[in-house]
Order: structure tokens, then C-alpha cells, then sequence
């Protein structure tokens, strides 16, 4: 992690290259676009790439309707009232109203109330259904597939290709984002009569994942299904290789982080497991070869979910700033609930009744040492498809 994110950790409102430079966030020659992360904690690996692909985008742009563009990056330590207050004090002292990130759901629900008070912007890519369902705003937009979609393109399409595999054991972390993948994919299960022969939860930053693999062996389930994230993955499926999982078992990891989760993880490890993402940097895709080529060249790997989400939802931003061709925050909701853009999975576009991106998701397999041929070659996609709910199915009663 760099010096300037450094200087964030700890600090009240974490105004990390606005406070670098002196530079006021809300000064009247300045446009403040805030990236929340955590910065410490299980997911602060995943916090360092949202800085990562803000910036990106921040630097990209340069300048908004004639004022200088800044990056404001605030520390939501991965907690809730954290998150939620410092989004308010930014709000009310430095008069920023542009949001985006937040990696954890709850996090991201907390800050949603926030800003629909305050009437300020967020993006988010958080996977929780209510974001976008029931907790829906009119100042809140998610550019990720919610958790019901991720479960429609990964375990679904693995379901058809393995019609004998009838017995499913998922793992699940004990919060918001886990319990709403655990609840889609049971309907699922019971949709296409698959026996749902076991569950754990585990809480976030767990250490030990050993005891529930076998009990996954002695339920002699066909696939095994891990609904954690970030540095939570990577701990459960080191350990499972060292159990020897893969030879019982299928594995599948329907909501990853792509490349990141994939280089940690290593190719020894990951070979053969099918992992689900929001962004995979190697597709035939015109705004996403440009952003892996600046990437690659600023930090020598391809560019990984994390930091192309939050380089997306920082351009989507700005794109809805220009189009409104004003600051005003409720100009730009009305601007961004009509937009369509070429994206980082090719057409993309904003449902204007839940303010949910309609994009593609991935269902992709690891490669195994012998069968990677460059840098980034670390995965084959086996699907890409959208399952979104129609507004009559929808929670959402957008006021």
C-alpha cells in the first residue's frame, strides 16, 4: 500500500489526495468524487485496488465542467456506522456529494440511507439484493449484478453441465452479502431438484474452514460451493486444497474478485475451480483492453474486479455530471437513470425503476500451470449471460 493511502488509515474522514496537496474537498474550483474503502481489516487488499481504479479514472478525466477533478478517499473500516458517519461529515463540512465503493453490503446499505437524506450520489458495486431491491433510493445506483444474478449465471449453467451432480454443500460467511447468495441459491436448488445436502457459516476473517470440509466429504456432495470473498477465498480454498477437496468434490466460487483472488491464490491451488465475476480483463471488449493496458503498465498485472469496478462507477460519475451538464445532484440521478454507455462487459445500461446496472456476468474456470500462456491467462470462460429481475418481480418501489 502506498504512502498517501497509508496516511488514510486512522484518519476522521480519510481525504487522502485532497488533504496530500492542501487542496480543500470542497473548495469551488475543485470536484470531489469520493472512493469508500476499507483500508484495514480482511478486505483491505480489495481497498488498496478501489483506490487503485479511481484513480485511474480521476486521472483519465482531469478536469469536470472546468473545475480541477480530486479523489477523496474515505476509510469505512468495513463497518457499518464508520462508513455511514464519515459519509455525513463529508457531506456536511466538506460539502462532497459524489460516492462510490464500499465492499462490504452492509456497509453499502448503511451509506445508501446516507446519501438518499443528504440527497447526495452513490455508486456501489455491493452484492446484496436489497440495494437495489427493497432498500432501494432515488440517489443510489449499483453497477454490479446482484447476488440473485451471480447465482442464475454460475450455479445454474453448472447445474446443466453436470445434470448427475445432484448433492450441493455451500459454505457461507454470516452476514448480509453471504445470507442473500445462501437464499437465491436455494431457490435454486429446489427449482431444478438439487439436494442441498449441508450448510456452515463462517464469520468474516475466519481462520479455519477444515472442519466443515469434512463434513462436506461425509454428506459425499458432488459440488461444494463457497459464498465468501477476498481474503476469506483465498484462506478457504488454500486450506481446501491442502485437504485434497478437489479430488471429492467439484468447487465453484460464484462472486470473486477475478485476477486477484486467481494470482493469490495460485494456479497449483485454483486449477479446475469455477469461479463467477463481474469483470474478467480479457474479453474482446474495447473500454476494457484500454483500462488493462494502463493498468498493466502502472502495476504489472491485469487489472483485477475491484479496481475496474470502481474505475467504472467513477466514470459513470462523471459521465452523468457531463450529460446533466451540472453538479446538481438531482439533475444527475435523472441523467444517470437514462444512461447507456459502452461498458467494461460491452453494452451496458441503467433500469431507471431500481437503478441496477444491466450488465454480463462471468462463469469462468482456472487454468491449470501447464495451460497458461501469458499474463493473465489464468481462467477460461465457460458462459457470460443476465438474469435480472423485471420491475413486476422487483422489490423495489422506487419514491
Amino acid at each position: 500500500m502506498n504512502h498517501v493511502i497509508r496516511k488514510s488509515i486512522g484518519m476522521s474522514l480519510g481525504f487522502v489526495l485532497a488533504l496530500a496537496m492542501g487542496v480543500p474537498a470542497g473548495a469551488a474550483d475543485v470536484v470531489g468524487i469520493s472512493v469508500i474503502a476499507p483500508l484495514s481489516g480482511p478486505y483491505a487488499a480489495v481497498g488498496e485496488e478501489d483506490i487503485r481504479g479511481t484513480r485511474i479514472a480521476i486521472e483519465e478525466k482531469g478536469t469536470l465542467l472546468g473545475k480541477k477533478l480530486e479523489m477523496v478517499a474515505i476509510d469505512d473500516e468495513n463497518k457499518p456506522g464508520v462508513g455511514a458517519r464519515k459519509v455525513r461529515e463529508a457531506i456536511e463540512s466538506k460539502g462532497v456529494m459524489f460516492y462510490q465503493g464500499a465492499v462490504s453490503s452492509s456497509v453499502g446499505l448503511a451509506i445508501s440511507q446516507v446519501v438518499n437524506e443528504k440527497k447526495a450520489i452513490y455508486l456501489t458495486s455491493v452484492g446484496a439484493d436489497e440495494i437495489t431491491g427493497k432498500g432501494c433510493n432515488r440517489y443510489t445506483f449499483r453497477w454490479s449484478v446482484p447476488t440473485h444474478g451471480a447465482v442464475q449465471e454460475t450455479v445454474v449453467p453448472l447445474i446443466k453441465k453436470f445434470p448427475n451432480a445432484k448433492r450441493w454443500y455451500t459454505i457461507t460467511p454470516d452476514y448480509v452479502f453471504g445470507h442473500s447468495l445462501l437464499n437465491n441459491a436455494k431457490d435454486v436448488f429446489k427449482k431444478y431438484g438439487i439436494e442441498h445436502v449441508g450448510n456452515d457459516m463462517h464469520p468474516l476473517g475466519a481462520t479455519e474452514f477444515t472442519s466443515f470440509y469434512t463434513k462436506a466429504q461425509a454428506s459425499k456432495a458432488d459440488f461444494i460451493v463457497f459464498f465468501n470473498f477476498g481474503k476469506d477465498t483465498i484462506t478457504a480454498l488454500k486450506q481446501a486444497d491442502n485437504f485434497g477437496l478437489k479430488k471429492r468434490a467439484k468447487i465453484v466460487v460464484p462472486w470473486s474478485s477475478g485476477t486477484m483472488d486467481l494470482i493469490e491464490i495460485g494456479p497449483e491451488t485454483a486449477e479446475g475451480i469455477y469461479f463467477g465475476c463481474q469483470f474478467w480483463h480479457d474479453v474482446d471488449v474495447p473500454l476494457t483492453q484500454a483500462l488493462n493496458r494502463t493498468y498493466m503498465a502502472k502495476y504489472k498485472d491485469p487489472i483485477n474486479y475491484p479496481a475496474a469496478a470502481c474505475y467504472i462507477m467513477t466514470k459513470l460519475i462523471i459521465m452523468g455530471i457531463e450529460k446533466a451538464n451540472s453538479l446538481d445532484p438531482t439533475a444527475v440521478v435523472k441523467a444517470l437513470e437514462t444512461m447507456e454507455w459502452d461498458g467494461l462487459t460491452g453494452k451496458e445500461y441503467m433500469q431507471a425503476f431500481d437503478h441496477q446496472t444491466n450488465k454480463k456476468y462471468y462463469l469462468l474456470l482456472a487454468k491449470g500451470k501447464k495451460d497458461i500462456k501469458g499474463p493473465g491467462d489464468l481462467a477460461a470462460i465457460i458462459s457470460s449471460g443476465k438474469s435480472f429481475k423485471a420491475q413486476a418481480e422487483s422489490d423495489c418501489q422506487m419514491k
